[in-house]
């Protein structure tokens, strides 16, 4: 159950109106952790603008993303962001579900190529406590992304981790569309709900 209620959406503060329309239109609701996070409109603000700057330039593949972020939020335990995160994936066209189901084999699996693999690796290294990135880890990066794009790696990394922490730290209350997608597609692997009921 959720330590925090979220808001209602049509308690929503004016200021966060035009947010919440975006998080309908492309998620078709507007997810509990931002109305949560809602009860104080300035972090609500930022933690969107920092959103939109980091998808609004990104030129690494959406589906890499959605991947690290699957990646890192198994690692980090959040069940709540690897719902959310296998949604995308599973809405994604250019994800086929092997790939999907193959996540967790990344680094020997051949639907997997190089520059994923680098990606990836990243993503669990950087998601480990203590934090495990190494050098090795970006110069093996460097092979396959400009060093634009790894600020791009990283920022996505970075804005993943605040929502392991802001969600699995106030129990989130997962969507029932989110919770089904999750069931679906990564119950087998040992997901629940937990305590994001």
């Amino acid at each position: 159950m959720a330590r925090i209620s979220p808001l209602d959406v049509d308690d929503l503060p004016e200021e966060l109106h035009a947010s919440a329309q975006n998080y309908q239109k492309t998620m078709g609701g507007v997810p509990a952790s931002f109305r949560t996070m809602a009860r104080k409109p300035a972090f609500a603000q930022a933690y969107g603008a920092l959103q939109k700057a980091i998808a609004s330039t990104l030129t690494i593949p959406t589906e890499l993303r959605s991947m690290m972020f699957l990646i890192q939020s198994q690692n980090n335990g959040c069940m709540y962001c690897q719902a959310h995160s296998v949604g995308a994936l599973v809405k994604n066209p250019d994800v086929a579900p092997e790939k999907i189901d193959a996540l967790w084999e990344f680094e020997t699996h051949a639907i997997f190529n190089d520059a994923e693999r680098a990606a990836l690796a990243l993503a669990l290294a950087a998601s480990s406590t203590p934090n495990a990135a190494t050098d090795e880890h970006f110069d093996a990066l460097k092979e396959h992304f400009s060093e634009d794009q790894i600020v791009e790696i990283v920022a996505s990394l970075s804005i993943g981790a605040f929502l392991n922490t802001w969600n699995d730290t106030v129990a989130t209350q997962l969507e029932d569309a989110s919770a089904a997608t999750a069931e679906a597609t990564l119950g087998a692997r040992g997901w629940s709900i937990g305590k994001h009921t």
